[in-house]
């Protein structure tokens, strides 16, 4: 398959992106407030715009068919996408712009993390908020997520450097690491020393075993999640810029998208390979664990292409048995790669 063009649905920068796995339909949000629907052959097939706002979040429900949810400001929309011309349902609970939402592995709870560094939990059945997460994240929080197999538990990522650990039933903070006392980075990647290490996304591998956190210092922090609590198990050196977008595609194959305009694919099986040197002593220049994580990332990588433009949102799925991405960048166009 050859890269390909969506073209013709914005008129500014496309800031979120995703893909119904079953259809194959692609939503795209922009700056202009423009929500636009893609086919599986790259047709616009409809365009909705909330005037004087962005669309800063898109996600397709997985249980319940033709069910897409959108941010717009302050706004989370219910869409039937088979009649998308007006949401179904509009709520309005979050006090500042919302970043993303997302949905638990049964769909009955919603999150919406915002500016103000709260998250509204929204109880889909009843459409009321269910609990409010604050008072933790000290800045923008910029990303949650919902982990698996414990139904009660979501993570959340901000601007203050903070990843937070949460049992929103509570609701109450399990554990919190802050990224700048986590991990030193190398003396030779001076990139990773200027930019501090800000959460811009979290994602999930599908059995919910690894969570990785993409940050602002260039770095992805892999957290293994088998266990009740988090514990760091590796940290990739991943781009020159920060890191904006990681996504989960087969397996363990991570896909990272940075503000140096790289798009990286990743096999996280291969950090089993690693060995330490034998008879290596720390002499200064650079930790055992910088060394280790250095290794790991040469091992991880698999393949790395150039995108014309930063990365703001990146999704690979799965179409007629190939992997693909699409990609939204600082244009109104999205594009499409094969994900080999």
């Amino acid at each position: 398959m050859a890269v390909s063009l969506l073209t013709g649905g914005h008129t500014s920068e496309v800031l979120c992106i995703d893909v119904d796995k079953s259809t194959g339909t692609i939503a795209s949000g922009s700056e202009d407030g423009d929500l636009c629907l893609w086919s599986s052959a790259g047709e616009l097939t409809h365009k909705y715009t909330r005037p004087d706002t962005d669309c800063t979040s898109v996600l397709f429900a997985k249980e319940k068919p033709n069910t897409l949810f959108a941010a717009f400001g302050t706004e989370v929309l219910t869409f039937d996408t088979t009649r998308p011309q007006e949401p179904t349902y509009v709520f309005n609970s979050n006090q500042d712009e919302v970043n993303q939402v997302v949905l638990d592995e049964k769909e009955q709870f919603l999150a919406a993390c915002d500016d103000s560094g709260e998250i509204k939990v929204f109880g889909l059945s009843d459409r009321k908020v269910f609990k409010t997460l604050r008072f933790k994240h000290t800045n923008i929080c910029s990303t949650v997520l919902f982990r698996s197999k414990r139904p009660w538990e979501i993570l959340s990522g901000g601007m203050d450097c903070r990843l937070i650990h949460w049992d929103f039933s509570k609701p109450k903070c399990l554990n919190q690491f802050n990224m700048q006392e986590l991990h030193s980075t190398s003396n030779d990647a001076s990139a990773y020393m200027i930019n501090p290490p800000f959460i811009h996304h979290l994602a999930k591998n599908a059995d919910g075993s690894l969570t990785a956190c993409a940050l602002e210092n260039g770095l992805i922090a892999v957290f293994d999640s088998t266990q009740k609590h988090l514990h760091e198990k590796f940290c990739l050196h991943a781009h020159q810029q920060g890191v904006s977008q990681l996504h989960f595609a087969a397996d363990n194959t991570l896909v990272s998208g940075g503000n140096d305009s790289k798009i990286v694919v990743w096999d996280l099986n291969k950090a089993e390979q690693y060995e330490a040197p034998a008879g290596v002593v720390a002499n200064g220049d650079s930790a055992p664990e910088d060394r280790r994580n250095e290794g790991i990332t040469g091992l991880c990588k698999v393949n790395s292409l150039t995108h014309p433009q930063k990365v703001n949102w990146l999704a690979p799925f799965l179409h007629e048995d190939q992997w693909r991405m699409v990609v939204a960048d600082q244009t109104s166009d999205l594009t499409i790669y094969p994900l080999s």
